[in-house]
């Protein structure tokens, strides 16, 4: 039975966004047609991370693994339907479980590693978790036991490795089962029920089917043109959406190898670009600043010519790292935008030549009031529109800001609880309210992200953009990372404070950024009032930046101070 209306259905089949085939079968065909092909390979840093030597796996090898983890989960009485919550670092075993769960036909649940008592009490409270899976230690501290008590006592208690606490049932223990057929699942049941990142709130439940991922996966790996056998290299966890059908779904149709990296490390992803064949990588802005920074390395070089490009998303890039890759090593660089209900545009070379313009717009592909772009689709398959906030009505015109609303095979059925199906975000006509500000260009062919509409910051009643921000301090010299965030002010209401990471051995100071502004011609209400040296900027656990916690750390040093200024009659 399908979760969506029937004729959305037949039109996403129609259009072959959708099929017959589940994640199950199209990982047992791979490894029927290449068993003895490398098809997953360990960090180097495993036996830090977690107990057992890297390893390198053919794709008969995970088979039959496969197939054993299967049978210890139906050894438990799980199967069609079950909902499994998992918390794993990026180790074979992760991708093994996951295709386990699939094959037997029940529903996987990722959590982020970073998550603790509290975030997964949340989770458990929302749905029903019939198992959850995960590790006795990582990196040789204790990690299950911490987690029991907020497991409802209904849930299995299962684990891998041999430091699980008392009472946890080891998946990985060795015995030889007897393998049942695979469950015959349907192309249009529940795949997994992933986890936003809750930067607005408590994380919602984001259910999606096999083909809601095999739609994620299709428009990225044609846009790539990887060839057969490319191997992938992933250093995002795989606890989202975006990670597991823009990495692991795409791995699953090149039929290369999937190279697992956790937690990342520049030393150990550089050493895994220079030892293993990589065709592919996705990364943060950050780190393509990095790899840039450390391009001269002659061990790196090669690494850097042998990948066909490399994809990056989260945050706002550095346009003149595109530039760089494409002028030095020949590389196209893509920049994503998705989330995990569905969303999902990507600005390739084909779509925006121009790499400078790459790093910050998108094409307008999708959009159905758009009359020069009819029958295009974004990258995903799905179509959009872009509405103000407050009337609703179409914004179609270069210039205007409107929010993204959109719908496709790669969207959710609605946000997951024990009630069933939310779609409360859905207009009459399918679309969900992303609550992404995007402005058309002037050129209007394409459109830039503008700001999460929760995140707008409101200085003296001027709407600011702090994405817009983002982008247009990128650019200041001697600096790694940068973003902004909004502080309280009795007369202002608001105003804007810069977070810089700088480049090693350079200063920066709020006196350069205003004179970097004041150069660049930008409004002088948007210019930062406030600056902030840090050595790292706060990530999510899905590694999307942060800006809810620079906001609190202001709040927090400004609330510190305020006892101080009193007490000096300041």
């Amino acid at each position: 039975m399908s979760l969506f209306d029937p004729a959305e259905a037949e039109r996403h089949r129609a259009e072959g966004h959708w099929g017959d085939t589940t994640i199950h079968e199209m990982f047992a065909a791979t490894a029927a047609r290449v068993p003895d092909r490398i098809g997953l390979i360990d960090a180097p840093n495993r036996p830090q991370l977690h107990e057992g030597e890297p390893r390198r796996m053919t794709y008969g090898q995970m088979a039959e693994a496969v197939d054993q983890f299967a049978e210890a989960l139906r050894a438990q009485g799980l199967g069609p339907g079950s909902l499994i919550a998992t918390q794993l670092p990026n180790i074979a075993e992760l991708v093994l479980i996951y295709l386990a769960v699939a094959r037997i036909g029940a529903v996987l649940s990722p959590i982020a590693l970073a998550y603790r008592s509290s975030e997964l009490k949340a989770s458990a409270g929302l749905v029903d978790f019939d198992a959850y899976v995960s590790v006795g230690e990582v990196s040789g501290k204790p990690f299950y036991a911490e987690r029991l008590d907020a497991l409802p006592s209904g849930v299995l208690r299962l684990g891998l490795g041999s430091s699980l606490p008392a009472g946890v049932v080891r998946l990985d223990d060795s015995v030889c089962r007897t393998v049942a057929p695979a469950h015959r699942a349907s192309a249009d049941d529940l795949f997994a029920v992933f986890w936003t990142s809750g930067t607005e709130g408590a994380p919602k439940a984001v259910p999606k089917t096999h083909n809601n991922m095999m739609a994620s996966s299709l428009g990225a790996w044609r846009i790539l043109g990887l060839p057969d056998g490319a191997n992938i290299l992933a250093p995002f966890p795989f606890v989202n959406a975006a990670a597991v059908g823009g990495l692991m779904m795409c791995w699953m149709r090149t039929c290369g190898a999937l190279i697992m990296h956790h937690p990342f490390s520049l030393d150990i992803f550089v050493e895994q670009l220079t030892g293993e064949d990589v065709t592919y990588t996705m990364v943060a802005p950050t780190v393509l600043t990095y790899l840039r920074e450390r391009s001269h390395d002659e061990a790196l070089r090669p690494a850097l010519h042998r990948l066909a490009a490399i994809g990056t998303g989260s945050a706002p890039p550095d346009p003149e790292t595109f530039v760089f890759f494409r002028e030095v090593f020949d590389i196209e660089v893509l920049n994503f935008f998705g989330s995990n209900e569905g969303a999902q545009m990507c600005s390739s070379q084909e779509r925006v030549a121009d790499p400078r313009q790459r790093a910050r717009f998108f094409p307008r592909d999708g959009d159905v009031n758009w009359p020069e772009g009819q029958g295009r689709l974004t990258a995903n398959g799905g179509t959009f529109k872009l509405v103000d906030p407050v009337s609703g009505q179409p914004v179609t015109a270069p210039g205007e800001i409107g929010e993204m609303m959109i719908r496709g095979p790669a969207m959710m059925p609605g946000y997951y609880s024990r009630e069933g199906f939310d779609r409360r975000k859905f207009d009459a006509e399918g679309f969900f309210a992303t609550a992404d500000l995007f402005e058309i260009s002037e050129c209007g062919s394409l459109i830039r992200f503008h700001a999460r509409a929760r995140e707008l910051i409101v200085r003296g009643g001027m709407k600011i953009s702090p994405v817009e921000l983002d982008n247009f301090l990128a650019a200041l010299p001697g600096i790694r990372e940068v973003a902004v965030a909004s502080y309280a002010d009795q007369t202002m209401g608001e105003r804007v404070c810069v977070f810089v990471v700088p480049q090693p051995g350079r200063e920066i100071d709020l006196a350069s950024v205003i004179a970097f502004c004041d150069e660049r011609g930008l409004a002088r209400f948007k210019w930062p009032e406030r600056l902030e040296i840090s050595q790292a900027l706060p990530r999510t656990p899905l590694q999307k930046l942060d800006r809810k916690a620079l906001e609190r750390q202001l709040a927090e040093s400004d609330a510190s101070a305020a006892p101080a200024m009193r007490a000096t009659g300041r």
